[in-house]
């Protein structure tokens, strides 16, 4: 009876033990998961870009390969020199679509993920300074983002794009990033490189002006909080304070807003590349293919769905994802 009794004695004894909390971004991963059409846009993403990023390895012909005997052939049509299979039939010069489609995917993706970062990281900069130290810095800021915004952003970036395409020496970019672009995109390192870089700069140039006023409104919210009051007491100076407090809380959003700016950046490319004001041929994208294709549409009407399809199956996807990750990131939602 003793010793039964000094067994529950020994078992009540012992600590309870409490199970492990779940970190942020664990919680942010598993409602996250929980949207599906957030879950298979991502899939689909990253299976088109590693897709691209193989392409030298799974494209069945070169890339600028000529056949004119094979103009506008079919899907599924065997190659009358190679003996291969054109998938997805050729072009209006015999070039395989297939190949130029995976190519193009390399190309515009690469373009629209060049410049979400780089316009995101400007408006963080910008909103960031605006918001934190306000007064005069915030108003000149402020004045400089309101003329952007108030441009016409469509017609400016036509006639940007039509002046500078004409000789794309006009902008000193450096041969490092010359060299980058074109062994990244697996382009020619002269005038193709420097036609993609004209598109990059061209569409960053207006498209931060969203992720600065986003960041400016958040840094205002979280600058008078008292993490920041104690921060400031303790000694830290505002460089410290901006990268290490201020930013990272307001970080959330703008990871939305990136992938909202993936769309944007996919959509611009292929709106100047179809006008015949972006990258042009023989570099292939999606846009510039989308733009012959609808010259012969009338009698080959497949061929203006073969790059239009991954434009807006790829645009749907990037929003998709945005809209999970707003749900996943706001604490007002419980999923």
């Amino acid at each position: 009876m003793a010793t039964a009794t000094a067994s529950v004695e020994a078992t009540t004894a012992r600590p309870i033990a409490l199970a492990k909390p779940e970190g942020q971004w664990t919680i942010v991963l598993r409602r996250f998961r929980r949207h599906r059409l957030a879950i298979i846009s991502l899939m689909f993403i990253i299976v088109v870009f590693i897709a691209s990023l193989i392409t030298p390895l799974i494209a069945p012909f070169p890339r600028d390969a000529v056949n004119p005997v094979m103009r506008f052939s079919p899907p599924m049509t065997t190659d009358t020199e190679t003996g291969k299979l054109h998938v997805l039939g050729t072009d209006h010069v015999g070039r395989d679509t297939f190949t130029r489609l995976l190519y193009a995917a390399r190309i515009t993706l690469s373009v629209a993920i060049i410049v979400a970062t780089l316009s995101t990281f400007i408006g963080m900069a910008v909103g960031a300074l605006a918001g934190y130290y306000r007064g005069v810095i915030d108003g000149i800021l402020m004045r400089i983002l309101e003329f952007m915004s108030a441009i016409p952003t469509f017609p400016i970036l036509l006639i940007l794009a039509s002046v500078l395409n004409q000789d794309p020496k006009l902008l000193p970019f450096p041969d490092f990033l010359v060299n980058f672009v074109s062994a990244i995109m697996l382009i020619d390192p002269q005038k193709e490189s420097r036609s993609v870089l004209v598109v990059i700069f061209v569409i960053t140039l207006f498209g931060w002006t969203g992720a600065a006023r986003l960041m400016r409104g958040m840094v205002l919210s979280v600058r008078e909080r008292d993490f920041i009051e104690s921060a400031r007491s303790l000694g830290a100076n505002n460089l410290r304070i901006i990268t290490r407090h201020v930013v990272p809380n307001a970080f959330p959003p703008l990871i939305v807003a990136y992938t909202l700016a993936l769309a944007d950046g996919l959509t611009a490319e292929v709106a100047l590349s179809f006008l015949g004001l972006g990258i042009t041929d023989p570099t292939p994208t999606w846009g510039n293919m989308l733009n012959f294709s609808t010259q012969f549409m009338l009698t080959h009407p497949w061929a203006p769905l073969i790059p239009g399809i991954p434009v807006v199956l790829c645009s749907l996807a990037f929003n998709f994802i945005g809209d999970g990750l707003r749900d996943a990131l706001d604490p007002r939602l419980k999923m």
